[in-house]
């Protein structure tokens, strides 16, 4: 994380409930979140602690979102959600209420409806849509 340390506590860093978890590998994890917004609403997070979109390197950190998004859009899938049905990215800060890297992944309906003004489509102040993030990340990267 450029300039940040991480929290003295952070939620994603310690154990979460077996049957939130839907997968797992040595560097990322993908759960239900515990106040779902919509039909399907699952989280992927690195086990590493980052903090949020703001303190990524496009050199360093493009891989993994790239890697965060195509497991996000799998997983989906494999549940009956794609194209329009589903939707993934990142909230901006100060917008974010867990200070750890985290991609929702939203198979939609919203529940409840009023949620889709947290994750619009096209983005805003506070939400950053995964395919966008990637491709700024690209544009900036040196690699």
């Amino acid at each position: 994380m450029r300039g940040q340390s991480k929290p003295k506590y952070c939620v994603f860093c310690h154990p979460l409930e077996l049957d939130r978890i839907v997968y797992q590998d040595p560097d990322l994890l993908v759960f239900h979140d515990i106040k779902p917004d919509a039909a399907l609403h699952l989280l992927v997070i690195p086990r590493e602690h980052l903090g949020t979109i703001k303190e990524l390197s496009p050199d360093d950190h493009l891989p993994l979102i790239r890697r965060m998004h195509a497991l996000g859009q799998r997983l989906m899938e494999e549940n009956g959600f794609a194209g329009d049905n589903a939707r993934f990215g990142f909230h901006r800060p100060p917008f974010n209420s867990v200070h750890h890297l985290h991609m929702h992944c939203l198979g939609l309906p919203f529940k409840p409806k009023r949620a889709e003004r947290m994750f619009p489509k096209d983005g805003s102040a506070w939400f950053m849509p995964a395919e966008r993030l990637i491709e700024k990340m690209a544009a900036e990267s040196l690699v």
